[in-house]
């Protein structure tokens, strides 16, 4: 057997070849280390299913919020259109009013009685009637259009507190069943439909209508004392029947 000598050291050639052959053994028996290190979790087909899952929440919540603002802004441009119709409506009443009363001022200054006089001013104030009829009809329809919207705005801000509590004091608070029902309140319900639009058109109305009763029991040769009671007899009926009827308007739309 050749030897082979080194500085220090002697060394046989088969010995080394044997301790090479068994160190690789050893090496072979030795636990192996798990391929990521200690504290790191494989990635697999179960993970991306769970950050779905915990990604859930927020991404419903996001579009429930985009939803809700969405309804949000389309009821206040609906309550903005009905306001605004029911100005313009009750614009165009008063206009047509002020010009026929004018007319009617200009032409009989000195026509008395006679009947192209009686004739004209009957038809002024019987347009003006009609015009104010269908208005009032109209902004009762418009107001409680409003109101319905408002409620459902009033929903969607409980809804904002319920999803986000933080915002409680931020949020107006809820107006609710109380001023709902504050135009049916006994102690202003003789007045209180007459601070609406649609109120005041009901009264302009009965008043242009008991008019044009008495001016066409006048033209009839009745005594100007008579046309005046046949006149605020017509336009206190008109006025009554406005109020009540927008009383049942307004009482059906709250119990439904």
């Amino acid at each position: 057997m050749k030897t082979t000598f080194a500085p220090g050291r002697v060394a046989y050639k088969g010995t080394d070849d044997a301790d090479a052959r068994s160190e690789g053994r050893r090496a072979d028996l030795r636990p192996r280390e798990p391929a990521a290190h200690c504290g790191e979790h494989m990635s697999g087909p179960g993970d991306d299913h769970d950050e779905q899952a915990a990604s859930t929440p927020s991404a419903d919540l996001s579009v429930m919020v985009t939803l809700l603002t969405t309804e949000h802004y389309n009821l206040q441009t609906r309550r903005a259109a009905t306001i605004g119709e029911a100005n313009g409506r009750a614009s165009i009443f008063l206009g047509a009013v002020s010009a026929g009363l004018i007319a009617i001022g200009f032409h009989g200054t000195s026509s008395g009685r006679a009947p192209g006089t009686v004739l004209f001013d009957v038809l002024v104030l019987s347009c003006l009637s009609f015009l104010g009829g269908v208005t009032f009809l109209r902004c009762v329809e418009l107001a409680i259009d409003d109101w319905q919207y408002y409620l459902g705005i009033t929903a969607l801000r409980q809804r904002y507190v319920t999803l986000a509590p933080e915002l409680a004091e931020l949020v107006a608070s809820e107006a609710g069943a109380e001023q709902s029902a504050t135009m049916l309140t006994p102690g202003r319900q003789v007045f209180q439909m007459t601070l609406t639009v649609a109120g005041s058109i009901g009264v302009i109305t009965g008043v242009l209508a008991g008019a044009d009763a008495g001016v066409l029991a006048y033209g009839l040769h009745a005594a100007f004392g008579p046309a005046v009671g046949v006149g605020a007899a017509v336009g206190l009926l008109v006025t009554v029947t406005c109020d009540r009827f927008q009383r049942a308007r307004w009482s059906g739309a709250i119990r439904a």
